[in-house]
C-alpha cells in the first residue's frame, strides 16, 4: 500500500498546500469544497479486500442480495464490477465487501425489495486514451482494485476526461509519473504510470486537452494507463462514469 503524503517532502508539501489554498479562493466552480485528503489520495490500486463472497440464486437479483446483507446497493454493484443492467448469472459468486458470512436470501425479503436503483454516470468522463482495460476495478481474488489500467502504446497522449484544474503532479513510488485533475462536483480524476507529464499545477484544463503521454513508469509490466476516478474522497467504478 502507497500513501502518497509519504512521498512528498517538507518543501514539496508546503508548496502544494500554498497551491490548494490559491486554488479554493480563486475557483469556487471547482475546488472550494474539496478539502485537502482530496488533493493528496492514497493510491491503493491492490490491497486485501474485506468481506465473503455470495453465491447467487436462480431468483436472486442485487437489491434483494444488498437488503439481506445491509450493505449499499451502489458499492455492491461497482465492486463487483457490475454493468447495466446488473443482472447476474444463477450460481456465480459475487462478492459482500464487509460482511462475515455467507446469508441465504429469503422469501419475505425478496417480496419487500424495491427495484434496483444503482447510479449509472454515463458518458459524464471521456476516455483519457484508447485501449483494452486490462486491469478492471472491483474484488479479484480477494484483492480491491480502486481504479483500471487500460493498454496502449508507449507515448500515447493521455487527455484530460472532464474540464478541470491540475490539482496535483508528482512522481509516487510504484505508480511513477502521476496527474490528479479535480473537477465540479468534488469528482477527482488520476492519471498513472505516465512518460511524460505535460500540465503543471494550478493550470485549467478542457475535455481532450493533453496531460501526458502513456508510458510505463512506476512499477508495470509495459506501457499502461492507470485511471481511477474518485467522488468525495471514495473511489468509484471509472467504467460507469465512460462514454460507452
Amino acid at each position: 500500500m502507497f500513501d502518497i503524503r509519504d512521498c512528498v517532502t517538507h518543501s514539496i508539501g508546503v508548496s502544494a498546500l500554498l497551491v490548494f489554498v490559491a486554488f479554493a479562493a480563486g475557483c469556487p466552480h471547482y475546488a472550494r469544497d474539496v478539502p485537502l485528503a482530496l488533493k493528496l489520495p492514497q493510491l491503493k490500486p491492490n490491497h486485501p479486500a474485506a468481506g465473503v463472497y455470495h453465491t447467487v440464486g436462480p431468483n436472486d437479483d442485487l437489491s434483494e442480495i444488498a437488503k439481506a446483507y445491509n450493505v449499499d446497493l451502489q458499492h455492491l454493484a461497482e465492486v463487483n464490477n457490475l454493468k447495466p443492467p446488473y443482472s447476474m448469472k444463477p450460481y456465480t459468486r459475487i462478492f459482500i465487501p464487509g460482511a462475515t458470512r455467507e446469508r441465504p436470501i429469503a422469501s419475505s425479503q425478496k417480496l419487500s425489495v424495491p427495484e434496483s436503483r444503482v447510479r449509472d454516470f454515463k458518458g459524464s468522463l471521456a476516455w483519457p486514451v484508447e485501449g483494452k482495460i486490462i486491469s478492471e476495478y472491483g474484488v479479484r481474488g480477494g484483492n480491491q482494485y480502486n481504479g483500471i489500467s487500460i493498454l496502449a502504446r508507449d507515448g500515447t497522449p493521455v487527455t484530460a476526461a472532464a474540464d478541470g484544474r491540475v490539482g496535483d503532479v508528482r512522481t509516487i513510488p510504484g505508480y511513477g509519473k502521476v496527474v490528479l485533475i479535480e473537477h465540479a462536483d468534488r469528482l477527482v480524476t488520476v492519471y498513472a504510470h505516465l512518460n511524460e507529464i505535460k500540465v503543471t499545477n494550478g493550470r485549467l484544463v478542457k475535455t481532450g486537452e493533453i496531460i501526458g503521454t502513456v508510458g510505463g513508469s512506476g512499477r508495470v509490466e509495459g506501457p499502461s494507463l492507470y485511471f481511477e476516478v474518485r467522488s468525495r474522497s471514495k473511489p468509484q467504478n471509472p467504467v460507469l462514469f465512460l462514454k460507452r
